[in-house]
């Protein structure tokens, strides 16, 4: 029974008494009389707490309420209240030190079904600023560049000192020329909700350093910092030579010393930034040989570097360029001052082709090079070439293979070079000896005075692959490396994709008018763009148009809607712009009409393109039907077919592309979205849904919402996901014309289909030959591996619709294993290459015998397509000889293994000492720092000095009178001609009360 009603009951003479009733509490509320208290300050606020029944809000009095508060903030007292006539009762909130909101709540628990709660938020704010808690900034900037100086304080009991209610400030101050963002060298700024305060510095434009002070609230004290600005990245690149000159004897004993300084856009050094040096040596006798070294700048932004001895004759070109800045880069030439050919060396890339019916511009390069005794190239010589035999039987060849020069003069490398062009097998399969899997072969011979070499070519009207193969250097020293290369690429007749037939079919609704430059004219870019895709020689386009019916006239329809045609906010440009960008009002027999039939003509295709003219609704679902019967009816039967629908607004005219509702025989003009539709007379009931049709006929349709007046989840948004997704097309979103001209790009390389092939590659070196003799692989070459250098492998695809596509990342393997293994070779399971795909592996042998020598050994094929096809590896040849050449050289510093020498604890001295290896020719400075505040501060202590004899370095910091905490030490060397090198180590240091400096040098 209800606590709050009390019922007598009296039994006798069956009498009985009617109840007496009281009010049920059914609403609380709380209050406080102060909105805000200060942490700490012993104020209180007394807690109101009323009692109310019914809409009427009648006080209930007698109701015993308990209260309670998170400890954290405060009590409250009593905790148990009881209301009074006015159905109101009190309590004292005492809060303690912590700021933030404190929640009173209060509960009647006695007399109720459900317990009645309520709450009040007493919010208590920080006392005065105490300290500075934390204060972040950047030590070092970028001279020029802006950084944020972050302070944050607290009040004495911890509290963050925020803007909750009423917001400190802040001054700043720098000195001139740096300014904060402001402009100003002076800056007051408040402290935000989060507790901090944020100025935003520019530091100068010259490097060095810029002092901020920092005035807190009363009673905190000034502060003052500094913050570094350093030189930033690479402008300008200055040089120094000696000799100036630059011209040195071939003695094996003079270099040539470079001396780079890096500066930025102001001026200033700029330190520690890559520089990459870049040298290409070119000697009379021999090839271009190229090394590149990544150095750093130290502190001065130099690098210093030499170049040499040389003992031949020739010129190195060195440049230095900026790491990151290409454009930032200088370049001298270096000159080295100051017998008769003897051999020949045949080659040819490829040595097997695609015959000229697959590839019409298929060719090898055939290269005769001319050496003296030494191996080194003979500029000059005259080296004829024939064709000497040549068999196609039994195919026939309406072209046979030809030479573009019967003769040619070795270069400064030693090379006479000639065009192999191979024969052409007929593409008539009707003629006797036509075959599609048709052989050539043909034996090319040089010929220089009584020294003659043959090589075999091969061209094929069925290959999958061709491979080209390089070697850097080719002309190397003995125990020197050679980086090999082999490429294959799919260019092969059976790797080409599908024809295409794809119908582009667009809104030229009144809508397509709207923005600037209009939709119109953007779909009509983007259309262009579609028509550069796609292969005019292959594949073929339709053009589909839907809008109104009828005669345009722009210019009057623009201004019966307010003006859309140019800038929309009025007719005034209607006419300037209608004529940039339109051409002549045209009548339109249909609401959707075929503008352009399947064409491979990309003038007319551009041309049609630009005679659309926007007008009236949004007929949609006639406009798919008319691409998608063009396609039905003259699309071809290998093709891939598509249509590609772009539309601007939800579509109206003829009803729902889906066919879900009731269908019409007649045209009806809906003016809103419909599930109704036009029925087409001359399709089944099924086909009236448009997706039907296209799968019926193989038609895939790609679905384009261009701008936002089509939404996410509306009726014509769903439509165009279904409509591409039962037809395995895809629904685009394209916002902006960017947007669209990426989406149409997708489109195109999308419709492209793949064909692959199986590849594998075995290097054999079980043999190699030497001066034409065959030795063993392993007596001739060592294999080197190096991460990123050997073996590295790497596959992409470049073409006319993918002009970089990753396949296989570039990585490293080590062939140790197989180089090692009975029958030394490199073999790679290649697998599937397809059109346009190149496929590369590089690799690199250490050179262990002199001669000329034919890389790759007997038995190193290409094998593809399950194993039925295969290519032979191209002669590859090198030239070893006895060289040398130092060519860069420049000095190194480095600073390690930093220690800690002394004991624990640290509470007087903190000794340390360093390992230090220099190999230039100046003096080193060791400067060495210490930091107690987080890194954000260093304080040097010492300096030392140190030679390419010194081994190593110590220092100790007195630590008396100094704080306790973490220090940092940091020693950093430098020296005029090498990168700096630095180390840190820190150590928690207990300090004592007094103490003088105290530095130990050893």
């Amino acid at each position: 029974m209800n606590g709050w009603t009390y019922v007598c009951l009296v039994v006798g003479l069956l009498f009985l008494a009617a109840p007496a009733s009281a009010l049920i509490p059914d609403d609380i509320t709380l209050s406080t009389d102060k909105p805000w208290l200060v942490a700490g300050n012993g104020e209180t606020a007394t807690v109101t707490i009323l009692v109310t029944n019914g809409t009427s809000a009648d006080p209930v009095s007698g109701v015993d309420i308990d209260l309670a508060v998170d400890g954290e903030y405060g009590s409250i007292s009593p905790a148990r209240v009881t209301t009074g006539s006015d159905g109101e009762a009190t309590a004292t909130f005492r809060h303690g030190t912590l700021s933030g909101t404190a929640t009173i709540t209060a509960t009647v628990s006695e007399g109720v079904d459900v317990p009645l709660t309520g709450s009040v938020d007493q919010q208590i704010d920080h006392a005065a600023a105490h300290k500075i808690a934390n204060l972040w900034y950047e030590p070092k900037v970028t001279a020029g560049e802006t950084t944020e100086i972050v302070v944050r304080m607290v009040d004495e009991y911890g509290n963050l000192v925020d803007s909750r209610n009423v917001a400190e400030t802040v001054f700043f101050m720098v000195g001139s020329p740096a300014c904060f963002v402001n402009g100003t060298d002076e800056i007051t700024v408040p402290v935000d909700a989060a507790g901090n305060v944020t100025a935003t510095l520019r530091v100068d434009t010259t490097a060095g350093g810029n002092v901020v002070l920092i005035q807190p609230p009363s009673p905190l004290v000034l502060k003052s910092f500094t913050i570094t600005g350093e030189g930033g990245l690479p402008a300008a690149i200055t040089q120094e030579i000696t000799p100036s000159s630059g011209s040195v004897p071939a003695d094996g004993k003079t270099k040539v010393s470079f001396t780079y300084t890096l500066l930025d856009e102001y001026g200033n050094p700029s330190g520690e930034q890559g520089l990459w040096v870049n040298a290409t040596l070119k000697r009379l006798s021999q090839p271009d040989e190229y090394e590149s070294r990544l150095l750093n700048t130290n502190s001065y932004g130099q690098v210093m570097i030499t170049y040499g001895p040389e003992d031949s004759v020739g010129m190195a070109i060195i440049t230095a360029t900026a790491a990151v800045n290409e454009s930032v880069s200088i370049s001298e030439d270096v000159e080295f001052t100051s017998t008769d050919p003897t051999n020949m060396l045949l080659s040819a890339s490829p040595q097997s082709m695609p015959s000229r019916d697959v590839k019409d511009d298929s060719v090898s390069r055939i290269r005769a090079k001319v050496m003296d005794v030494r191996g080194n190239p003979v500029e000059g010589e005259t080296v004829t070439f024939d064709i000497v035999s040549m068999n196609s039987s039994p195919y026939v060849q309406p072209q046979d293979p030809v030479l573009a020069a019967a003769s040619g003069v070795t270069d400064i490398d030693g090379y006479a070079t000639v065009e192999f062009h191979p024969g052409a097998f007929t593409t008539d399969p009707d003629v006797a000896g036509w075959s599609d899997t048709a052989t050539g072969k043909a034996t090319v011979r040089a010929t220089w005075g009584n020294v003659s070499r043959d090589i075999e070519l091969t061209w094929k009207n069925y290959p999958y692959l061709s491979v080209e193969t390089e070697v850097s250097p080719e002309t190397v020293a003995v125990n020197d490396t050679v980086d090999v290369t082999i490429r294959l690429k799919g260019d092969g007749w059976a790797l080409q994709p599908d024809p295409i037939d794809v119908v582009l079919c667009t809104d030229r609704s009144g809508s397509m008018l709207k923005d600037y430059p209009d939709r119109m004219v953007k779909a009509m870019d983007a259309s262009r763009i579609f028509n550069v895709q796609i292969d005019h020689g292959r594949d073929r386009l339709g053009l589909v148009s839907f809008g109104g019916q009828g005669q345009t006239n722009i210019i009057q329809y623009s201004q019966n809607v307010g003006g859309w045609l140019g800038r929309d906010s009025g007719t005034w440009d209607d006419l300037s712009y209608r004529t940039a960008n339109y051409g002549n009002n045209r009548y339109y027999t249909e609401y959707a009409t075929l503008d352009l039939g399947l064409s491979d003509d990309q003038s007319a295709i551009n041309t049609t393109i630009a005679g659309m003219i926007p007008d009236s609704g949004t007929p949609m679902r006639y406009g798919i039907y008319k691409a998608i019967t063009e396609l039905k009816d003259n699309g071809r039967s290998d093709a891939v077919k598509a249509v590609v629908v772009l539309g601007d607004g939800e579509y109206n005219y003829y009803g729902d592309p889906l066919a879900r509702g009731t269908g019409r025989t007649t045209k009806f003009d809906w003016s809103n979205t419909q599930n109704d539709y036009t029925y087409f007379s001359d399709l089944g009931a099924a086909e009236q849904r448009m997706s039907t049709y296209a799968n019926n006929h193989n038609v895939r349709l790609y679905m384009i919402s261009f701008s936002d007046d089509i939404v996410n989840g509306s009726h014509t948004w769903n439509t165009m996901e279904t409509l591409a997704s039962e037809t395995g097309g895809t629904h685009y979103h394209a916002p902006s014309d960017s947007d669209l001209a990426q989406v149409y790009t997708e489109i195109a390389g999308e419709l492209k289909t793949e064909a692959g092939v199986d590849t594998e590659l075995d290097v054999v070196f079980e043999n190699v030959e030497v001066n034409g003799n065959l030795t063993t692989g392993t007596s001739v070459f060592d294999y080197v591996n190096e991460e990123n250098v050997s073996t590295t492998i790497e596959s992409w695809i470049d073409n006319e619709t993918v002009h970089h596509y990753e396949i296989i990342p570039r990585h490293t393997r080590d062939d140790t294993p197989n180089w090692t293994a009975a029958n030394p070779h490199l073999p790679f399971n290649i697998g599937t290459v397809r059109l346009g795909q190149t496929w590369e592996t590089t690799f690199r042998l250490a050179v262990k015998t002199e001669g000329n020598i034919n890389i790759f050994g007997p038995g190193s094929t290409i094998s593809f397509n399950n194993g039925t096809d295969s290519l032979e590896l191209p002669d590859t040849f090198i030239t070893a000889v006895p060289l040398n050449n130092t060519g860069m050289d420049f000095a190194a510093l480095v600073i390690d293994n930093l220690v800690f020498t002394g004991t624990m604890p640290i509470d007087e001295f903190l000794p340390v000492a360093w390992d230090l290896n220099y190999t230039g020719l100046y003096d080193v400075t060791e400067d060495v720092f210490y930091s107690n505040d987080n890194e954000y501060t260093w304080v040097k202590f010492d300096t030392l000095s140190a030679t390419n004899t010194t081994t190593g370095g110590t220092s100790t910091l007195d630590v008396r009178g100094l704080l306790p905490g973490e220090y940092t030490i940091w020693v950093r060397g430098s020296a005029p001609d090498t990168a700096d090198s630095s180390q840190k180590i820190t150590m928690d240091v207990h300090a004592g009360a007094t103490g003088g400096s105290y530095i130990r040098i050893q």
